[in-house]
């Protein structure tokens, strides 16, 4: 099966996938007691976050994967006005969130099993 989505259209999916993966952001930045939990700052921590990660990889190399993480945790603690723990306590209830999302709404992406049946 293939899908092609351009225009409009594909500017809605990515609306739509933006705030479905900021959503558990938003939420975590409520129940940790943030000083800006939105939906907006949500999205904006993201961003930066992945942002920081990019530079992170393109100065430090490999040490990136070390780096990565840390720059979430500086975005959501700037951006959502939390303390450094408090940013830790969003990425875990994050990965949590992200890890329910995967388990009740699957992969998304169709797995093709080539394998050899005897």
């Amino acid at each position: 099966m293939h899908f092609s989505a351009t225009g409009i259209p594909a500017l809605l999916l990515q609306l739509g996938f933006i705030v479905v993966f900021a959503a558990p952001v938003w939420i975590a930045a409520r129940v940790v007691g943030a000083r800006h939990p939105s939906l907006l700052r949500s999205i904006g921590a993201l961003v930066l976050g992945v942002i920081l990660a990019f530079l992170s990889l393109l100065l430090a190399g490999p040490w990136a994967l070390l780096l990565a993480p840390l720059s979430f945790l500086v975005a959501f603690s700037r951006v959502l006005g939390t303390s450094f723990g408090g940013a830790v306590v969003v990425a875990l209830i994050v990965i949590a969130g992200y890890a329910a999302m995967l388990h009740f709404l699957g992969p998304g992406i169709p797995v093709i099993d080539q394998g050899i049946a005897v």
